[in-house]
Formats: structure tokens, sequence, C-alpha cells
């Protein structure tokens, strides 16, 4: 080691004669091959081996250059129709009021931001992010389960428990296709009355007790504290998590407001008309530990649920499983668990929730705000033919859409949530377009009589559908695509 303070000198590799360098790299594959050369010569007499098939490929030139854009070709076919449907957009963006909001994108990047950032009442099109969340959290696959436990006292059946577990489809045969009563179908209903011959396959003929509906699995909030009066038990709600015929009894002309004791007034009135003797009453109350199940009945799949929430925007849907999803991340069936939840999980996706304020799962409280920046980064989420983009409504064929854009090029072909309260409307959704891009979209108006047709009609009809027609104007993604090499030779 060297003493303190003096350097040692570095020791430099002598460099390499370049010249002898140079030759021994060309002599050295000759002494290899002459080493191959006398091993085969001293192994003379053995048959020579048979010659390795070697495929013959005809030479062939690559059509597109290796650097080519038609490498790229979404970002290609993008590029080429960029300037031309931002020019169509333009309109649409110059007739967003303040105070409301328009945003679109094509595969992701964006084409109009108009107050992209301002919060606004969403109404319904928040479903669109409550239907995301659900199926992430619960999966499509989630089923909600209906049971009956039996109190049996010396081997007879003493009180019977209806156990709600959070099914939004719960309904007596009559009830889901009434148009009476429902704008649309409720399907798919699940059937009280085929629980109801499951109990009778029990072999129940008497029950000695009561009728209990338990509702226990969900807080007692039958209303958000945010919604009109005038839309209560009208628009939505009561909520519980046992609820039959969205709380509504045969023979009444509007919903209960004890969904749960609604529940058990329609159980007991089918199993009457089954032969079943009810000595009790019809009540409501905890179910208590160990009574053993006697018949269950499950839901559709939650991928057919949140179809049925979407196109017929059903608000009892949205607020049930709000609750759900407060179960599951929570364990709490309250509707601050399954917000608390809902705000988490977009922060997870990297969602923006800058001025988002949910305080319902339906919408029909005005006390909500959500930006066009979060409905949009929700739809880019969303992709043609997944569960979500199936679930939304068609133009002109189904649901909140089914007599809208009917005689436009968006037919058929427009997917989308409406949202509509009084001075509120809104539009979002995805629109597949030859080639394989995607256009989403949302617009949301704040302002004065917004929900009536002819103010929405005239943003939807002479600026949004033109424009969203238009795309795309240059050759499509699959037009650029590189082509097939060709032989040369």
């Amino acid at each position: 080691m060297a003493p303190s303070g003096r350097r040692t000198a570095r020791r430099t590799v002598p460099a390499a004669n370049p010249i002898a360098t140079l030759l021994f790299v060309a002599a050295f594959p000759a002494v290899v091959l002459f080493g191959v050369w006398q091993f085969a010569s001293s192994r003379g007499d053995s048959s020579p081996p048979a010659p390795d098939a070697v495929a013959e490929l005809a030479p062939s030139t690559p059509v597109t250059p290796v650097l080519s854009l038609r490498r790229t070709p979404a970002v290609l076919a993008r590029e080429t129709s960029a300037t031309a449907f931002e020019g169509a957009l333009r309109p649409l963006g110059g007739a967003v009021l303040p105070g409301s909001c328009a945003a679109v994108s094509v595969d992701g990047v964006l084409a109009l931001s108009d107050g992209i950032d301002t919060p606004v009442i969403p109404a319904s099109t928040l479903k669109l992010i409550v239907a995301a969340v659900a199926l992430d959290v619960l999966g499509p696959d989630h089923v909600f389960t209906t049971e009956v436990r039996a109190e049996i006292v010396n081997g007879a059946v003493g009180s019977l428990y209806l156990v709600g577990g959070g099914d939004p489809m719960l309904a007596a045969d009559w009830y889901p296709n009434d148009s009476s009563i429902n704008r649309f179908p409720q399907q798919p209903a699940t059937s009280l009355d085929s629980l109801v011959g499951s109990v009778l396959s029990a072999g129940i003929t008497t029950v000695g007790g009561n009728v209990v509906a338990d509702a226990s699995r969900y807080d007692d909030e039958i209303y958000p504290p945010g919604w009109a009066i005038p839309l209560r038990a009208v628009e939505g709600g009561p909520i519980g998590a046992l609820l039959v015929n969205d709380s509504t009894v045969i023979g009444a002309q509007r919903r209960t407001t004890d969904p749960a004791l609604a529940a058990a007034e329609e159980f007991r009135r089918i199993l009457g008309e089954r032969g079943v003797t009810v000595v009790g009453q019809i009540t409501t109350g905890d179910t208590p530990a160990g009574l053993p199940v006697v018949a269950t009945i499950q839901s559709a799949p939650l991928s057919a649920i949140v179809a049925e929430m979407l196109t017929t925007s059903d608000n009892n849907t949205a607020e049930m499983l709000l609750k759900e999803i407060g179960v599951a991340g929570r364990q709490a069936g309250s509707r601050s668990a399954g917000i608390s939840v809902v705000i988490e999980r977009l922060a997870s996706w990297g969602v923006t929730t800058d001025g988002m304020v949910m305080t319902d799962g339906s919408g029909l409280s005005r006390d909500n705000t959500v930006s066009c920046a979060t409905l949009l980064a929700v739809l880019e989420r969303i992709e043609p033919g997944d569960v979500l983009a199936s679930s939304l409504s068609v133009a002109g064929s189904t649901g909140t859409l089914a007599s809208e854009f009917v005689d436009t090029a968006l037919a058929g072909r427009l997917l989308g949530k409406t949202g509509t309260l009084s001075d509120v409307k809104a539009l979002a959704g995805l629109l597949p377009v030859e080639g394989g891009s995607t256009v989403r979209f949302v617009v949301v108006s704040n302002a004065a009589g917004a929900d009536e047709p002819a103010a929405y009609r005239s943003l939807w009809y002479d600026q949004l559908a033109p424009a969203l027609a238009s795309y795309p104007s240059g050759p499509t993604a699959d037009l650029l695509v590189p082509r097939a090499p060709v032989a040369t030779g």
C-alpha cells in the first residue's frame, strides 16, 4: 500500500502488435478447417452421412419498409383523420355552455376537451362508474342469494324467515312485465314464486309462527338524503337488502315505505295461494343464529344485472349495488361504505377524482358532481364487446336510447348511457368504427332547460352525431397494416 499522501503509478498494459493480430485472425479459420479435414481423412472407410434436407425459400422483399408508419397502423389511421375530426367536433365544443362539459377521444387520444375538468351534475351517467366498480369488485359471475330459514319447534315449523341477500331483481311473477308500473321490463327477474315452490318441496305445509323479513345485510337507510322528496318512491327507493317488486305489493298503485315488510307480505300471499297455512303475522327482524336453510334462490349473474341497470337506468339496482360494493370492500352494507370503495378503486385505476362528489349510486341526487375527465377515463377502460360495453343501450334500438338517433348513421352503432334531471342532460358512451378504432365521448349539459328535447336534441343531433359519424375520414387501420411480402425469385 502506498504511504499516505503519495500516488502510486498506474501500470499500463503494452499495446498488442496490430499486424500480428490480423495475421492470427486470418489464419485461425484455416487451422480449424485443416483439423477437420485430418479428422475426416482418418475415418475414410466410413460411409458419408446423408446430406441434411435444406428447405429452399424463394427470395422475397418486404413491401412495407421496416421503418414505415404502416408498422403502426392504428396510430397512422388516427393521425390521417385527426385534423378533419377535430374540425368536425368544433361546433360541439362551441355549443357547450359554461358549467357544462364535453370530451371526445379516439383510441385514448383526446380530440375534444371543452370544459373537461369542470365538475358537473352527471345524473344517471354516474351509473357507469358504479357498474365498472361493481364488476371489478364483485366479479361478473357474482350472484345474490335469498334464503328461507325455518324455526323448528318439536319437529314442526314455527316462524319462517325470509333472509335478504341484496338481490335487486327479486320479484313475484306478476311484477316484472307489468307495463302499468314499469317503463321497461324488469328482467332478468329472480322469481319469488320459485322460492315458494322450493319451500313446498321441503315439505312445509304449515307455518306455525310468523313470516319474518330479515333485511339486516344492509343498513336501514331507505333513501339517500340528497334525493328530492318528489323523487322518492317514484324514481327510486325505498332501498333495502330484502326488496321484492321494488317494494310494491300486488294491487297497490305505489311503492310502500317499508321494503322488508312489503317483501314479507308478498311472500305470505304466495304461500297462501300455494296452500301453505300461516298461523302468525308478517313482521321484520334478524334471523336467530343456527336456523336451518329450507330453501334458496340465486339471481342471474351480475353481468346480466348490470346490463339491466344500464339499459333501463334502474335506480334501485344502482343503489343496491353500491351497498353491496360496501359489503365486499368494507364489510358494511351502507351507502357511505360503497362510496368509499368506489373512490378508492377509481384512484387505483389512475382515474382522476378531482372535483368529484359522490352521494348516491343512481345519480338522482343533485349533490353529485363528476367531471367529463373522470367519466371519459372510466370509458377508456371499456372495450367493444366486453361485459360493460355490451350492457349499454344501443342507439335506435334498446333501452333509454331506443328512440334516439333512429334515422342517423349512429343507429345500431353508438353504445351509451343517458342521464336526465331537471336542467341536466347527459350522454356518455363509445362508438366502435370501421377498421378497429373506438371513439369515446361524454357530453354533460348543466343549464336551464338542458333536459328539454329542443335543447339536448340540437346538441346531440346537430353537433355530436354528425361529428361522430364523420370519423374516420382517412384510411382505416385495417387498410394500413404491413403488406405481405412478395416473392422476387
